[in-house]
């Protein structure tokens, strides 16, 4: 059988090699394999599209993105960058719904679990604390009559 090669024009005409989109993706390793800041941005520019395409979704961004467009948003870090880039406003509508699914499938998965377990498990997915009040039912209070 006859393998077929796929091609991928973006990736092809954005003029960047493959290690120099992992930097822009991930940082640098190592050192950079840019030889300066402008060089760096340039290539952000170049290769925005693709970054973004391939690696910009799904509540996450990558490294250049938090380098050169998230104004005064500072990476907190992959385990809390959802929630970060969730209440900043960033997201893509369609990423945010993304998301708030999978934190309300994982904020119904600690019902029953002792408060210290669900506050645990609720960390650990990174789920806003401002969803998981807005999820936790209310207990009725008591009316006092007096």
């Amino acid at each position: 059988m006859a393998r077929v090669a796929t091609h991928n024009s973006d990736i092809d005409s954005c003029g960047l090699s493959f290690t120099e989109l992992q930097e822009l993706w991930l940082g640098p390793c190592n050192g950079s394999v840019f030889d300066g800041p402008q060089q760096l941005r340039a290539a952000w520019a170049s290769g925005r599209a693709v970054v973004m395409r391939l690696w910009g979704s799904h509540g996450r961004r990558p490294m250049a993105w938090w380098e050169f467009e998230a104004g005064n948003l500072k990476h907190p870090g992959y385990s809390r960058e959802r929630s970060t880039l969730w209440r900043a406003g960033v997201l893509t509508e369609a990423e945010r719904v993304e998301v708030e699914t999978e934190w309300r499938r994982e904020f119904d998965a600690a019902k029953g679990k002792g408060a210290a377990a669900r506050r645990e498990h609720y960390e650990h997915h990174d789920i806003p604390l401002e969803l998981v009040e807005k999820w936790t039912p209310q207990k009725k209070k008591a009316l006092v009559t007096g």
